[in-house]
């Protein structure tokens, strides 16, 4: 999880650059709209993959009930907020800006309670 959650806040980084960018009117950087989604699509798929392997994990392994934790719960909260700026984002890469600003706002908010979630894991651990 911590190399999935490294490239969505590297994602975010490029983001963040190109709404810069547009913010100041100016050119985006060279190549900044590719490195974000080349780095935002496997951010997201490995993200869904470690959710799925934590609930698995704390289920099987571990004996807990499932999303019974504060970290599930944030967990949850952060895989829907990846999953809809995922969804936006695609609706941006067809062309429709509408949703650009509710994709930053997703694609930030799910960094932010990603790094909570990492937090509030670190009780779980053996």
């Amino acid at each position: 999880m911590v190399l999935s959650l490294l490239l969505a806040a590297a994602a975010l980084r490029e983001g963040l650059s190109l709404r810069r960018a547009r913010a100041l009117r100016r050119p985006a950087p060279p190549g900044a709209r590719r490195r974000h989604l080349l780095l935002a699509r496997p951010a997201l798929a490995l993200i869904s993959v470690g959710f799925l392997g934590g609930l698995i994990s704390a289920v099987w392994l571990r004996g807990f009930a499932p999303l019974r934790t504060f970290h599930a719960l944030l967990a949850c909260l952060a895989l829907a907020l990846f999953l809809g700026a995922g969804r936006l984002g695609a609706r941006l890469a067809r062309g429709d800006a509408s949703a650009r600003t509710l994709h930053a706002r997703l694609g930030a908010g799910a960094v932010l309670v990603s790094i909570a979630t990492a937090i509030a894991g670190f009780v779980l651990l053996p």
